[in-house]
């Protein structure tokens, strides 16, 4: 058998139904879905925030701020915060892809695939 038709066969020998409970499958792809969701909101906004600290001096043709000192002051604390939650929701990913491999479950390998 060809190295290509092995690979796709292979992949058809895993059994097609998880020994997880409906119920508790549901759980499993909820969190890994909304984990998934909440981690590109947590990168842009880590990157508007990097942004805006690293525009901090910047001026405007008329000698504004292009940002307000308030508002860099903010950025600067929310960082922090983003940052945290971008790792929560990491570590909840890769557990729920851990048990979701161990329970036979298939889930998308990047967003492309949604």
């Amino acid at each position: 058998m060809s190295t290509a038709n092995h690979a796709a066969f292979a992949d058809l020998s895993r059994p097609l139904l998880s020994p997880l409970p409906f119920a508790e499958r549901e759980r499993l792809a909820g969190a890994w879905r909304m984990a998934s969701q909440d981690i590109a909101d947590d990168i842009r906004f880590i990157r508007q925030y990097l942004k805006v600290i690293a525009e901090q001096d910047e001026r405007l043709s008329t000698g504004t701020l292009v940002h307000g000192r308030a508002y860099v002051e903010a950025c600067a604390a929310w960082l922090p915060e983003t940052v945290a939650r971008y790792l929560r929701n990491l570590r909840l990913i890769s557990e729920c892809e851990c048990a979701m491999l161990a329970a036979g479950m298939r889930f998308a390998r990047s967003s492309d695939a949604w």
